[in-house]
């Protein structure tokens, strides 16, 4: 009785192992994400922070800063992201990169700046891998004014053509507040792959279309300074719609 009782058990294990070897290991199903890059560029050549460059009133300049946010980055309703954030001095061409599925956004609307909806929230609120966080936002949150800086290009220019290079006259253009939010739209989009499991949409942003080129040229002798405020309106309404054009499919 207790052999058979011992055989009865040792087929039953048996079994068991064998339901298990025989149960299909699932399938992991890749993730799949898309970036979006940004090549800065001055005339259509690659542009590098502190190398020197020409306007065409022949001014020297060298560009020290350039950051912005984009956010709200949707669809119609298929939402990307909330937030991209550009910083080429820290983070190369980098703008944003997420997991999803490229198939869903052939095109793409952003607001160029931080929405309206969410620039006046405390910054210490969002989760700390974001880039609206005012650990990783740093000084693209205004201290004095309750919101981000949306744009920020900063850099030394010498505007005296007496064959001495000295670049004393600092230009800085930081564009922020709801009054100057803005939509960029990009249509039938050329997702690249360029992994596995990645697929790209390369941007550039000519700065010389910025300064010298754009909708409406920039003198940086005499235009050099826009904070925002309610005195510098002109001068930043400028800039943010030339800088808008300039961002385009590279």
């Amino acid at each position: 009785m207790k052999i058979s009782c011992f055989l009865f058990y040792l087929f039953l294990l048996a079994g068991l192992v064998s339901c298990k070897k025989d149960k299909p290991t699932p399938i992991e199903t890749p993730k799949s994400y898309v970036e979006i890059t940004v090549q800065p560029t001055y005339n259509s050549s690659n542009l590098f922070l502190d190398s020197i460059y020409l306007t065409t009133e022949g001014y020297k300049i060298k560009f020290t800063d350039l950051k912005f946010f984009g956010t709200t980055l949707k669809n119609g309703q298929n939402s990307l992201a909330q937030v991209g954030f550009f910083d080429f001095a820290f983070s190369g061409n980098n703008f944003l990169k997420v997991e999803q599925d490229v198939n869903l956004f052939s095109d793409l609307q952003f607001i160029l700046g931080v929405d309206s909806l969410i620039n006046h929230n405390d910054p210490s609120t969002f989760s700390n891998d974001s880039p609206l966080n005012i650990s990783n936002a740093g000084t693209m949150h205004w201290g004095w004014n309750p919101g981000y800086i949306f744009i920020s290009v900063e850099g030394k220019a010498d505007t005296l053509q007496d064959g001495i290079e000295n670049y004393n006259h600092n230009f800085s253009f930081h564009v922020g507040t709801d009054d100057y939010l803005q939509t960029k739209t990009f249509s039938a989009i050329n997702w690249v792959k360029t992994a596995s499991n990645t697929h790209t949409f390369a941007l550039q942003l000519d700065l010389f279309d910025v300064i010298c080129n754009g909708l409406d040229p920039i003198d940086l002798r005499t235009e050099f300074l826009a904070h925002s405020s309610s005195l510098q309106t002109a001068l930043t309404l400028k800039f943010g719609k030339n800088f808008k054009s300039a961002l385009t499919p590279y």
